[in-house]
């Protein structure tokens, strides 16, 4: 099992999408549940689009929680670092 870091944006990101109203808390146990199957090195079904990214981001992947709502992280050696989570907007403008 995986340890679980989390970015300081991540932590803004959960902040500002729980004050939205744009997601429900059924939509925040479907996020808790990715991270637990990531945490736990299990199969993602394929409906999330699990994704490498590319370019300035090849280190990272992404995983659509919701049609519009993305999970960015990373996976190394001991850790799932929780890097960013927003809609495509917000998460691709950083990376611009």
């Amino acid at each position: 099992m995986l340890q679980i870091r989390i970015d300081k944006s991540f932590k803004k990101d959960i902040q500002r999408d729980k004050i939205s109203g744009d997601y429900s808390e059924n939509d925040f146990e479907l996020l808790k549940s990715i991270i637990n199957l990531l945490q736990n090195q299990q199969n993602i079904d394929p409906m999330y689009k699990r994704r490498s990214l590319k370019g300035n981001m090849k280190d990272f992947e992404s995983i659509h929680v919701k049609n519009d709502w993305l999970l960015i992280f990373k996976i190394d050696e001991k850790y799932l670092n929780l890097v960013m989570l927003g809609k495509h907007t917000q998460v691709y403008k950083i990376f611009k």
